[in-house]
């Protein structure tokens, strides 16, 4: 088995597959984790995977608009939010306030992941090695490669239009005041450059829809510092911060993803495996919006495609929930 794509999807996958003694092949010199957000699942279930404790936490949400706080989500700020982070209407995570669990992994989830895995470097897959597959079915591929590039390596002729949104954060450690909490603050307004700060434990991100090294120039250290402070004492009233090493600012191109007719996706992710045997696996490679507890959830329904040996397009209908 081959799965391409060390990232946190490639990686689960080669984590709970480990009797397939799967070779992982990356297109980056190192591991990319490029992942620019908390890494929050709402089950244990990753944790069980790869056997790495994840710390069970309850986590709480406000919606900040207009100088006021909000413990209840609205048509209009919740529509708002969906706009400014997708330029479209559509369920988003802001609809939901209550208190919830989670379980956080550690920073070095990626790294943790990738030990004991073969993993391959500047190994990406190529049109040649498709084309020279045939049906694929004795050698299955996990792909995690986004679905506009797969398209790209096969020349599928009917290549809707994919639009997405790069997100950047910035995180930083908060060294004071002493800070164990998980908290999250919702920001609907275009005036407003991110669209989310959280504290997780002792660090805060805060996520932004545009470059913030742009939005905060030259001075960036000292102008994102006046904003954090000012944002942290309003809207979480900690006064008083002070940051231990700076900044860290990072990006993820495919950040948010603006859907695609369904039809067209199931179609081609059905036609990889039929014509290749190649899996599609993750948000990007399936091109929908998914929690980080669906990929676990993913991994198990192409073991058993797998296993089966099956037709994919009868498989996939006759499953329960399938999640493609």
């Amino acid at each position: 088995m081959k799965i391409y794509g060390a990232g946190m999807a490639g990686l689960l996958a080669g984590s709970a597959l480990r009797r397939f003694s799967p070779t992982i092949h990356e297109a980056q010199q190192e591991l990319p984790n490029n992942h620019a957000a908390l890494l929050r699942f709402r089950t244990d279930a990753a944790s069980q995977t790869t056997r790495i404790p994840f710390k069970e936490v309850e986590v709480h949400k406000l919606i900040s608009h207009a100088g006021k706080l909000y413990d209840k989500p609205n048509l209009k700020l919740s529509n708002m939010y969906s706009q400014k982070v997708t330029k479209k209407i559509s369920e988003r995570s802001i609809k939901s306030l209550e208190p919830v669990k989670r379980y956080i992994a550690p920073p070095d989830f990626i790294s943790q992941m990738s030990i004991g895995l073969d993993i391959q470097f500047s190994s990406p897959l190529t049109k040649e090695e498709i084309v020279a597959r045939g049906d694929g079915k004795d050698d299955p591929i996990i792909s995690t490669i986004p679905m506009p590039v797969m398209m790209d390596l096969v020349d599928w002729p009917m290549k809707p239009d994919f639009q997405f949104a790069t997100i950047w954060s910035v995180w930083g450690e908060i060294e004071q005041p002493e800070a164990d909490v998980y908290h999250t603050v919702y920001f609907p307004d275009y005036l407003d450059p991110y669209y989310r700060v959280s504290i997780t434990g002792n660090q805060f991100i805060a996520e932004f829809i545009k470059d913030p090294l742009v939005h905060y120039g030259v001075n960036f250290d000292a102008n994102m510092l006046k904003d954090l402070s000012m944002v942290l004492a309003r809207e979480f009233g900690i006064h008083n911060l002070r940051l231990k090493n700076g900044f860290e600012v990072k990006e993820q191109k495919y950040g948010k993803l603006v859907p695609i007719d369904d039809c067209q996706r199931k179609e081609f992710i059905m036609y990889l495996t039929d014509q290749y045997g190649i899996y599609s696996l993750g948000r990007f490679a399936t091109w929908r919006q998914l929690l980080l507890d669906d990929i676990v959830d993913d991994v198990k329904i192409i073991e058993q495609l797998i296993d089966r040996r099956d037709d994919y397009r009868r498989t996939m209908i006759g499953m329960k929930k399938p999640k493609f």
